[in-house]
């Protein structure tokens, strides 16, 4: 027979959103646990590139300004206060001046137009005759390190954290009441599925499995005989976001970050691609901006799930229908982004009993439409 153990909130998901979340509500006096099958920062918030980017979505970039404080109070000296500046990349001039333009609507950007000669002062790796726009945004740090840090804090406030189980939700007359985890069941006045790319696998029929749904990157870790001054992101891929269009199947990037240096990246829909296969294509297309990439030494090949939401922003809230059930989910490419703030506002929503304070163009509501 299973233990019945009884806690105010359970969070399904030990990734950043999730023990950002369960620091927030024990600091708050709350009874929390978090349950995970796989371990702390075992998905997306463990696997990404770890640049903390500006969301150019405006719905978001008050989530952006906010995270970018917590992580600095959180990670200390390991987070670097001054951006490094973003370095988006094209082929030609109108193409450039259209991303300065595109940009400006975000004033802190401080987006500026380079022609070749200035783009490769800024960048000396950059292949001759490309065009770029500079924005002022850019802040690497460790992924892993981050969700540890959240976790750390939430562990001094007394939350509890089980690992390594299969998990299911346990309901009573079709309302969610807590979860099976392992030989225990967990019973709360809240649960929160903060679960990633899995979480509608997790809530298991209720909600549309296309509400979330995984957007795979393949990137390709290297060793250069030079690193570059900036992240370097194609202008097309930059170009998208906020509208959740995929317009390339693999944009060029190369990020470095205390992590790794990584060639990337794919943006690819269904299941987990094969990253063996893509890995010759992303280098090669790499030489394209950067030549040096043709003797780079390649020290392994990533795959990682992205939690992109139907409408590209993360899903904040109580799940309609459902009284207990709450989520936080659905960052895409942003967790480290935008993940902190978003799990302090969930946090205080749940100690509120409720979710109206929480921005119309993130909340759960918005489901109940969909």
């Amino acid at each position: 027979m299973a233990n019945r153990l009884n806690r105010d909130v359970i969070i399904v998901g030990a990734g950043i959103v999730g023990c950002a979340t369960a620091n927030f509500l024990a600091r708050a006096g709350v009874s929390v646990t978090v349950l995970d099958p796989n371990g702390i920062a075992a998905g997306a918030s463990g696997r990404n590139n770890g640049l903390v980017e500006h969301t150019y979505d405006a719905a978001t970039v008050g989530l952006f300004d906010e995270t970018v404080e917590l992580l600095a109070q959180v990670l200390g000296d390991g987070f670097p206060r001054e951006p490094i500046g973003t370095l988006l990349l094209t082929h030609d001039e109108a193409s450039a001046q259209a991303l300065e333009r595109q940009y400006s609507a975000f004033p802190s950007l401080a987006p500026r137009a380079l022609d070749p000669d200035q783009a490769r002062a800024a960048e000396p790796l950059l292949a001759p005759g490309l065009w770029a726009c500079m924005l002022r945004t850019g802040h690497p740090i460790m992924p892993v390190e981050a969700t540890t840090a959240f976790a750390d804090l939430a562990r001094i406030e007394g939350a509890e954290f089980v690992l390594g189980e299969p998990l299911t939700l346990v309901r009573d007359a079709g309302q969610v009441r807590g979860v099976s985890f392992g030989v225990d069941e967990y019973r709360a006045d809240a649960v929160l599925i903060c679960a990633g790319a899995a979480s509608t696998a997790v809530l298991n029929g209720l909600v549309r499995p296309e509400i979330i749904s995984p957007l795979w990157g393949v990137i390709v870790s290297v060793e250069l005989p030079t690193r570059p001054r900036h992240p370097l992101i194609e202008g097309a891929l930059a170009a998208a976001h906020g509208s959740g269009e995929v317009q390339m199947e693999a944009p060029f990037t190369l990020l470095d970050s205390p992590s790794w240096l990584a060639v990337g990246s794919t943006m690819l829909e269904g299941d987990e691609p094969d990253g063996a296969a893509w890995a010759p294509r992303l280098l090669a297309r790499g030489c394209e901006f950067v030549p040096s990439i043709a003797q780079a030494e390649v020290k392994g090949i990533l795959a990682c799930a992205r939690p992109r939401a139907f409408d590209n922003r993360p899903i904040l809230g109580r799940v309609p229908g459902q009284d207990q059930l709450w989520i936080a989910a659905g960052h895409g490419g942003r967790g480290m982004s935008i993940g902190a703030a978003s799990a302090r506002l969930v946090a205080e929503a749940i100690v509120a009993g409720h979710d109206a304070s929480l921005p119309s163009q993130l909340s759960a509501n918005r489901l109940a439409d969909d």
